[in-house]
């Protein structure tokens, strides 16, 4: 399919217009007896489980933290905590697999993480892109978007009992998705087996920026940035040795916008890594992020404050630029490739051709074939393209928020855009 022109602008943002499928989903959870509570979660968990549930007081105490936080948030619906709900077990249930797969098999812990790329940047930033043209390369090891769901297969599936529906399940969520919010793939376009952030596997421990960055809980997301990462970071390499051992390969590709926050962790636990920093015109990036974020809760909020999820927003994405200005100095300068936005679009060959440079992975014949066939086959702007207006949607004046990230733009050369670039 080939790119379309169509522009597709969206006017609904304060006061949403529903279809008839979200409608109907709405009033079918209106149905659903829940209760958003730790001991529902864990009550819930173990009877969905297929091995021991994971109890730790730890955890339990992090889950209690959440919720309550959740719960204090006046403008969740109860579709939205419903979803949470939901959400928190498949977490608990995940982590519960993990630790079984770990208990048969002590000798994952003996696993290394051998020099993995490692793509750092903001949303909307040419990261989801860059990494999907990574992970085209079949040498690489990379967290597929139904993966990022349920990490651990089964017991029964480990067992060869059943077959595997953790692919199955993703499509029918991706499916879900695209009824009852349409437009989220045409700003966010990653089919079931595209590469996805890894930092989901985070979740199994309730420590994952993911967890803030669509709903302002900025309380809870300022204990997240207040927080020692490095046992949440050693967390993801833990799990990072599970899945390579149920389906191992060279190297990994990883990306978060988190990990701008914590570079000084992240080297710590992957000391040999390859850092790929992605840069785009912060306003640009907020932009689109925004837009995004406010048609992303239509489902789960009402009423939807502009004023409550713009600064929530605007801090999250102050405090990422703010950790990578303050920790720049701790990128090793031979293994890290500072990727800026217009050059990435103008040539993204040439710019993969300096990563894999960098990273010390051959550019071998089959990766230029399989990279090529997921650029003709996943053109920018396939599904139409989204109209984003700072200024006209939300009264943000652009030259104010290019002065509220300042500090990133003297530290990085980054070319300014004009407004929907």
């Amino acid at each position: 399919m080939g790119p379309t022109t169509d522009l597709i602008r969206i006017t609904d943002f304060e006061a949403p217009q529903h279809s008839e499928a979200a409608t109907a989903a709405i009033e079918m959870v209106d149905q659903i007896p829940f209760e958003l509570s730790s001991k529902a979660v864990i009550e819930g968990a173990r009877v969905e489980c297929d091995v021991p549930l994971y109890e730790n007081e730890n955890w339990n105490d992090r889950l209690e933290s959440y919720i309550q936080a959740v719960l204090a948030d006046s403008g969740y619906t109860r579709t939205g905590r419903f979803m949470t709900f939901q959400s928190l077990k498949r977490y608990l249930i995940q982590r519960s697999r993990l630790e079984a797969l770990y208990r048969e098999h002590p000798e994952i812990e003996d696993i290394e993480i051998d020099r993995p790329l490692i793509i750092a940047g903001l949303p909307r930033s040419g990261t989801t892109h860059l990494l999907n043209l990574i992970g085209a390369d079949s040498r690489l090891r990379a967290l597929r978007r139904w993966e990022s769901q349920e990490p651990l297969p089964s017991l029964a599936t480990r067992r060869g009992e059943v077959p595997d529906d953790r692919i199955a399940n993703g499509q029918v969520a991706l499916e879900q998705q695209n009824l009852l919010i349409p437009l989220m793939t045409n700003m966010y376009d990653v089919p079931n087996d595209g590469i996805h952030e890894e930092v989901e596997l985070q979740h199994m421990c309730l420590s994952s920026l993911l967890m803030a960055a669509g709903q302002p809980i900025t309380g809870w997301m300022e204990g997240y940035f207040a927080e020692d990462q490095r046992p949440h970071y050693a967390f993801l390499k833990r799990s990072l040795k599970a899945l390579q051992f149920l389906e191992p390969k060279e190297r990994w590709v990883l990306k978060s916008p988190q990990h701008l926050a914590w570079i000084p962790t992240l080297l710590e636990i992957f000391p040999d890594a390859t850092i790929v920093c992605t840069h785009r015109d912060p306003v640009s990036v907020f932009t689109s992020w925004i837009t995004m974020t406010c048609y992303a809760t239509r489902l789960s909020r009402d009423p939807i404050v502009l004023a409550d999820i713009i600064p929530h927003a605007q801090l999250l994405q102050k405090r990422l630029l703010d950790g990578l200005v303050r920790d720049r100095e701790h990128l090793p300068e031979v293994r890290t490739e500072h990727v800026y936005f217009h050059e990435f679009m103008a040539d993204d060959r040439g710019t993969l051709e300096r990563i894999y440079e960098r990273a010390d992975l051959p550019m071998t014949k089959r990766t230029k074939s399989e990279i090529d066939h997921y650029i003709e086959t996943h053109p920018r702007g396939r599904h139409g393209k989204v109209v984003y207006d700072l200024e006209g949607d939300f009264g943000i004046d652009r030259d104010e928020m290019y002065t509220y990230f300042s500090d990133y733009l003297e530290a990085f050369p980054v070319q300014r855009e004009g407004p929907n670039a």
